[in-house]
């Protein structure tokens, strides 16, 4: 006997489900399109946020056997699409942003064609060659002084870091003295030694946007 409770929660899977196909064919349909035309082409701004929404669902849903082998396939096949839909566009934008595109006829990528996330990454690499030909030009031209200055901004650098290991007291390199720390402990650290820590897998960084 099917209680109201069991078709209730057959009936949320079943619409789940219905807008996963949906989902997997609505971000095939922009992955195609993205792979026939040269240029960056215009996405709905929320593409990403709700990809992320429906594989969060869909591993939300407690199924077993045939249902959860359905269940993993499908987030699987959103995320290998939205996977290449993003590397396919970051790369176009590499393309723009060096000038590396092969047709000289292309145009120029329109900024308002990038969804807020695509605009997060690429604001970071246009920050990064920014910096790369600072340190270059200053390099080459003889200029010790703004190498320095570069050199005291990443030692006076911190940054705040959760810890995921537990960590003994160690000495930073400002020679000040931090720890020791528990799992889930957060500190404020030099970014050298915060790297270090980050890298082996002790702890993680956290980002505060203000």
């Amino acid at each position: 006997m099917v209680t109201a409770v069991g078709k209730e929660d057959q009936q949320v899977k079943t619409k789940s489900n219905n807008n996963s196909t949906e989902s997997i064919k609505d971000t095939y349909d922009l992955l195609l399109k993205e792979i026939q035309i040269p240029t960056l082409q215009s996405i709905p701004l929320d593409t990403y946020q709700k990809i992320a929404t429906i594989i969060g669902n869909l591993k939300a849903q407690g199924c077993e056997g045939i249902e959860a082998k359905i269940r993993d396939r499908m987030a699987e096949l959103i995320c290998h699409s939205a996977k290449l839909l993003l590397e396919i566009r970051h790369q176009k934008l590499i393309e723009y942003q060096y000038g590396e595109s092969l047709s000289s006829t292309t145009p120029m990528i329109d900024y308002s064609k990038l969804t807020d996330e695509e605009k997060y990454i690429f604001g970071g690499e246009k920050e990064s060659e920014k910096r790369k030909n600072v340190v270059l030009t200053a390099t080459i031209k003889g200029r010790p002084k703004v190498l320095e200055s570069i050199s005291t901004n990443i030692r006076s650098k911190q940054i705040i870091v959760r810890f995921i290991k537990p960590m003994e007291r160690f000495m930073g390199i400002n020679t000040a003295k931090y720890g020791p720390f528990q799992e889930e402990d957060v500190a404020v650290l030099p970014f050298e030694n915060a790297r270090s820590l980050i890298e082996n897998g002790k702890a993680v960084e956290i980002h505060v946007t203000l």
